[in-house]
């Protein structure tokens, strides 16, 4: 078979599946969601367009699957970073990082796993994002105040998924400049901006009259 257009080789000893995920992968990032279609990953494997549903249903199970490999790839990303740190605080704070850094390399990767229409008929979506919610489970309760309950860990984990997207979604609007070349500047301003955020958690709350009476 001949290469890809983009140079990639097409895939060989029955790995078609991974080969039209990878194929995905780069069509969103150059189309977005709206532009992709199945019968364009074909043409970049080389494959007839009936050969994909051999092994997805449909364009969404497809995508589906896209959106499982990104969500891999950001865990391996978090994972590397954070076993270099030796605090709760820090393997929470480097979260924000790790998204900065895994839309920098995904870009469109990230709309499909986070898109609520694939969640809803997809359920090893949501499964994924419980399974990264569930890593970071133990680091939240470590750092959280003293007395405070689950409730308080799940939404210092919000927080910080909002706080990241936050940087996500400039970091690709272009805010700071191309994303490759800045990439890591941001994934430092997001990682400090999310250790503040993890510290405000382990402050104990005081009534506003207490606070007051400080200043």
């Amino acid at each position: 078979m001949a290469p890809t257009p983009k140079g990639r080789a097409t895939y060989h000893h029955g790995d078609l599946a991974a080969a039209l995920v990878e194929a995905s992968l780069e069509i969103i990032d150059e189309v977005g969601v709206r532009g992709f279609s199945v019968a364009e990953a074909a043409r970049r494997t080389c494959v007839s367009p009936g050969a994909p549903y051999r092994h997805f249903a449909d364009r969404d199970a497809l995508l589906a699957a896209a959106a499982l490999e990104v969500s891999r790839r950001l865990r391996a990303i978090y994972l590397e970073t954070a076993a270099e740190t030796g605090s709760a605080q820090e393997r929470l704070a480097t979260v924000a990082g790790s998204f900065v850094r895994a839309a920098a390399r995904y870009r469109g990767g990230l709309d499909i796993l986070f898109a609520p229409g694939l969640r809803a008929t997809h359920p090893e979506l949501r499964d994924s994002t419980r399974e990264f919610v569930d890593l970071l489970l133990p680091s939240a309760f470590e750092v959280i105040a003293p007395g405070e309950g689950p409730a308080t860990a799940v939404a210092l984990l919000d927080a910080l998924h909002a706080l990241a997207r936050g940087y996500v979604a400039q970091l690709l609007e272009g805010k700071f400049g191309d994303p490759k070349d800045v990439v890591e500047g941001v994934a430092t301003r997001a990682t400090q901006a999310a250790r503040a955020l993890v510290a405000g958690y382990g402050v104990p709350s005081r009534p506003v009259g207490e606070v007051a009476r400080d200043r």
